[in-house]
């Protein structure tokens, strides 16, 4: 890989256009090749300029960035970060499922006045899409809608032996980028019927912890909420942690949710490594723990004390992940018991909550 990035800035207001591109400047590894104001210039600038990393805004006249996407995709290697208003969060993910690497929300302000403190997080991004091989854009894929493990349909009303029951086993997840297609793919393979719950840690803007969870619950019959603090955890139900708490597990007895506000970790908050912790510590043997792609290495600390306590641990393979960070740090650690292709992981957590998995 050339040591520069090469960006193409795509938005339809002229002032963001020039705020982003003096946003990038400042780095000197990156360079703004050009600018388009349409999705139609933005198909044929990609072509023509070969960028490494597209700026993509959603919604703009003539062809939006969601109708631009395929055709950018398919027309080069560029990767996509997606810039979108934060009370449409739905479009963002729709992004993702069509090959967009990461997204970016869009101050309420607007970019005037935010431009110093996004200035960071905007090249933050791009250097992680870089990163990011051009293979990989629809690695992730959409999940599909109905379930995959011979649960009941999303809707049916049916209600297993999990749902409300027994709480066996606690599964938790961390993902960061790639993580809400691949979320969906793995929780469209289990069912509330499994005597178990799940947490889950997404590195996530404001405002879209509520929209992953209707996501979600699209694809599973497993009730799928937002983590809320004193919360007792419930069999056939997932708690996303919500975005700017920490999200842990406490009291082995009547096990709940906390939420706290300590200093970030990994420059992020919620991050996973509190939440693996704190599932080592009071579930131990009776722990699950996931890390699948993202950028980084939290959730390997997390993942280690699982594996310590006697619980099983499974990553995402390295081919399958969008980025390799978190699961590879997890791997390095030795904190893996398995680590399968992002197809694997559901049917791993089936039978590792059922029983059929020998250490």
């Amino acid at each position: 890989m050339s040591s520069i990035i090469k960006v193409l800035v795509v938005d339809d207001s002229a002032l963001t256009r020039q705020l982003l591109t003096r946003a990038l400047s400042v780095d000197p590894r990156i360079d703004v090749v050009g600018t388009a104001k349409t999705g139609v210039e933005a198909i044929e600038k990609a072509r023509s300029l070969e960028p490494d990393v597209i700026t993509l805004d959603v919604e703009m006249p003539e062809l939006t960035g969601i109708e631009a996407l395929p055709h950018l995709i398919k027309g080069s290697c560029a990767r996509v970060v997606m810039l979108s208003g934060v009370d449409n969060p739905d479009l963002a993910y729709q992004a993702l499922s069509l090959g967009a690497v990461d997204f970016i929300s869009k101050p309420k302000a607007g970019f005037a006045t935010s431009l110093a403190e996004l200035s960071e997080l905007v090249i933050k991004k791009i250097k992680t899409a870089y990163r990011i091989s051009p293979e990989r854009r629809l690695s992730h894929g959409a999940a599909p809608v109905a379930l995959v493990g011979g649960g009941a349909p999303v809707g049916s009303g049916y209600h297993g032996v999990g749902s409300r029951g027994v709480l066996n086993r606690l599964v938790a997840f961390a993902a960061s980028t790639g993580g809400p297609p691949a979320l969906e793919l793995v929780f469209s393979g289990l069912t509330r019927s499994l005597p178990c719950a799940y947490v889950v840690v997404q590195h996530l803007p404001a405002g879209f912890t509520a929209s992953l969870a209707r996501r979600l619950g699209k694809v599973t019959d497993i009730n799928i909420v937002e983590g809320r603090d004193g919360v007792l955890l419930e069999a056939g139900t997932a708690y996303l942690a919500p975005h700017g708490s920490h999200m842990v597990v406490a009291n082995a007895k009547r096990p709940r949710i906390e939420l706290l506000d300590t200093p970030t970790l990994h420059g992020v908050r919620p991050a996973a490594d509190p939440l693996l912790s704190s599932v080592a510590a009071n579930f131990g043997p009776r722990a699950v723990g996931v890390v699948l792609t993202g950028m980084g290495s939290d959730g390997a600390v997390g993942l280690n004390d699982i594996h310590l306590g006697g619980g099983e641990t499974i990553v995402q393979d390295e081919e399958s992940s969008v980025v390799w960070g978190m699961p590879g740090s997890a791997a390095r650690l030795g904190a893996a018991d398995r680590i399968v292709p992002l197809a694997g992981v559901a049917a791993e957590i089936r039978r590792t909550i059922r029983g059929e998995v020998v250490r």
